[in-house]
């Protein structure tokens, strides 16, 4: 324990007031116990005062005091169809008949009653500062009233003087998925015949739109995000600059109106220096973000410039645009201020304006989302989008100086060590505070929901488990040294299930490795599918095991070997070559790879005695993956994703965990185009057939999961 950190006892119940948990149990099965320092630094971070024994003790005295004294919980949940109560805590002086408990709802009709009629019981008091606090169980609907809708209502306490109110949040489960199936791309690896080194929601839809004249049901890709691209870039989809904004990047400038009204963008559109540019990015196998961003603004600029100089009606709806999001103005205004080498500043207080942007960069910035909102709309309206929402945002983004009150900023979301990471893993993001979002009636994290579903018909939720609990690591320590923090997974999950059921939106959740049985209840009863992965299932023993209902199953995630990689067990050799594998451990691991491959072939039908030709060994592995699609699209899963790049016998990943720069992470470009996809009969008539299989199966489990 830390000196002068308090008793061990002080500490314990200091933390369990303010949901640190003392232990978890990791992927050894093994019980793993935070120390005391590091449960110290956690709570410093949430702005606990935990300097010195002295002040241990005052903040757990004022704990259990604000805990006794609060009339009520700053937000209450109730589920469609279920019951809902809550506690009121009132001093005894004030008799419950002198109390009125109200509803005002989201629609602007009340509910109006006086405290003895919801009354339930009473639960143990309290008494604090020489005063009697009694706390009294309330019904939140009328027995004799019609159910409140599905919404954001307050429940209102009022006696002789005083008033309390509660965000009050009535939802029902997410959406049920329809059974189907889509495909996966990652936007910025999609290749066209004209595109400037990455690919742009006008590509995006257009491939959508191929898709679902296959009968698929929604288009996947990574977060679709702004990113810092400043050099040195830092492209991670999973650490955006804010999850409130649009990316930019992938805006497909020559289709936008403006360009005819700015002669210097068509200028220099024209330019042969420029052109140069253009081509050496378009023909590049990695995406250089940094190139392709300055390619971008210095045609998106002018014609930014040229919008806001005129009166059309383009103009019109880009002041309405604007006019409707504030965040959106903020952020601009954030970026512009930020454009000098290096990082923006620290996160500051939302009414700190940062001086020093100008005018036409807040233009720019302005009409860059405009645009990427308009054009992803279009896309949206093309096919149905499988979005991603990450679970943090950069430490140095926009969403922490927007609403700080939202964040932690002296510590890093992060995991335990595990059989993948012995030394745990560091995210980087700051962690929602747990206590201070509810107060602000978690206004943050809604619109952020809001912001996700808006052009989406699937939404995958990265880290589900995030609503429920999250590993902080405190400034200072490493990842082998945090702590779980507990948020209030009643509140967070009923905030996704209202904003999904407003949006019409199927919601997943990436519930992978060790994931309490808790989170997987409760997504059960949300409706909102599971995560289920092929190659962590597939075993020498049961190879092509069937995935459950209620589940969107895939071969892998952008975070693991590609089919083909793993197949011939290319991911072996670089563990060997990166994380020190001993010759006795790659040809244990070559071995077992090797009677897996065997067991598959064998399973689908096939031979073991593959040829070891490149030839050979691609359309081996091919036929094994095409094997692996069609049992998934004949199982109960509600819904099967294809990654594109799988199929086209892709062997480098994505992404590659707990590698740097030096592995090109995020930057891979597919290696055919959108054209040559477009007109690949033997792929397209693979997915006919995959379509035909999901549909002729389809009875094999109800559509949704469970109800």
């Amino acid at each position: 324990m830390r000196s002068g950190g308090g008793s061990a006892t002080a500490v314990a119940e200091l933390a369990a007031l303010h949901g640190v948990l003392p232990a978890y149990q990791g992927t050894d099965g093994r019980e793993h116990r935070a120390d005391d320092e590091v449960v110290l630094a956690v709570l410093g971070a949430m702005g606990v005062p935990v300097g010195s024994a002295a002040e241990v003790a005052a903040a757990l005295v004022a704990g259990r005091r604000a805990h006794a004294v609060r009339t009520l919980e700053p937000v209450l949940v109730s589920r469609t169809g279920r019951l809902a109560s809550a506690t009121v805590s009132l001093p005894s002086r004030v008799h419950p008949r002198d109390v009125w408990c109200s509803i005002e709802l989201e629609s602007g009709g009340i509910v109006h009653q006086r405290l003895t009629a919801t009354l339930t019981g009473m639960t143990a008091g309290s008494e604090v500062g020489g005063e009697r606090y009694n706390r009294y169980r309330v019904r939140l609907e009328r027995h004799d009233a019609e159910p409140l809708q599905p919404g954001y209502h307050r429940l209102v306490v009022e006696w002789s003087g005083s008033r309390v109110d509660s965000l009050y949040v009535v939802a029902p489960a997410c959406p049920s998925a329809p059974r189907g199936w889509g495909v996966f791309l990652p936007l910025h690896a999609l290749r066209t015949d004209e595109d400037w080194g990455v690919g742009s929601y006008t590509d995006l839809a257009a491939l959508g739109k191929w898709v679902g004249e296959l009968g698929g049901s929604m288009l996947g890709s990574l977060p679709l995000y702004p990113s810092f691209l400043d050099p040195p870039a830092d492209p991670s989809p999973y650490l955006p600059v804010s999850r409130l904004a649009y990316n930019e990047l992938y805006v497909d400038v020559t289709s936008l109106p403006e360009l005819e009204a700015a002669p210097e963008a068509r200028r220099l559109l024209g330019a042969d220096e420029f052109r140069r540019r253009l081509v050496a990015s378009h023909e590049s196998t990695l995406v250089d973000y940094e190139e392709v961003s300055r390619l971008r603004r210095r045609v998106l600029a002018p014609m930014a410039d040229a919008l806001v100089a005129g009166s059309s009606a383009r103009r019109a709806s880009f002041c309405a645009f604007v006019d409707e999001h504030p965040e959106l103005v903020a952020y601009a205004r954030f970026r512009s201020a930020a454009e000098r080498p290096g990082r923006p500043s620290a996160v500051g207080v939302p009414g700190d304006d940062v001086v020093g942007h100008d005018e036409s960069a807040l233009a720019y910035h302005l009409y860059a989302q405009w645009a990427a909102a308009q054009q992803l709309a279009s896309a949206a309206d093309s096919t149905p989008i499988y979005a991603d929402l990450p679970i943090g945002v950069h430490p140095q983004g926009f969403d922490p100086r927007w609403s700080p009150q939202s964040f932690v900023p002296g510590a890093h979301g992060g995991a335990p060590p595990d059989l993948f990471f012995a030394e745990g893993q560091d995210w980087a993001f700051p962690p929602f505070h747990p206590e201070r979002m509810r107060e602000d009636g978690y206004s943050h994290f809604i619109s952020m929901l809001q912001r996700a579903f808006r052009h989406a018909a699937y939404v995958r939720i990265d880290h589900v488990m995030g609503l429920e609990r999250l590993y902080w690591v405190p400034d200072g320590f490493d990842a082998r040294h945090g702590a779980y923090v507990s948020y209030r997974a009643d509140e967070l999950h009923a905030l996704v299930a209202l904003e999904a059921h407003r949006s019409g939106v199927v919601v997943v959740g990436e519930d992978l490795g060790t994931v309490p049985d808790s989170v997987r209840n409760r997504m059960a009863e949300d409706r909102m599918l599971r995560s289920w992965v092929l190659q962590f299932e597939s075993t020498p023993e049961q190879p092509l095991p069937s995935p459950p209902v209620g589940v969107l199953a895939s071969w892998g995630t952008h975070d693991l070997p590609r089919f083909s990689a793993y197949f011939w067990g290319d991911d072996i050799g670089e563990r060997e070559d990166s994380a020190g594998l001993s010759p006795a451990e790659t040809a244990r691991e070559r071995a077992e790879r090797e009677r897996w491959r065997q067991a598959l072939l064998r399973s689908v039908g096939e031979g073991t005695g593959a040829g070891t030709g490149a030839a050979e060994e691609a359309d081996s592995a091919a036929m094994a993956l095409r094997a692996c699609l069609i049992h998934l699209a004949r199982s109960p899963a509600d819904l099967v994703l294809v990654d594109l790049e799988d199929l086209c016998g892709e062997r480098q990943p994505q992404n590659r965990p707990g590698t740097g720069t030096e592995a090109a992470n995020w930057r891979r470009r597919a290696a055919r185009t959108l054209g040559q996809v477009l007109h690949d009969t033997k792929t397209a008539a693979f997915l006919r057939e995959l379509h035909r299989l999901r549909q002729a199966t389809g009875s094999l489990a109800p559509a949704g999961g469970v109800a």
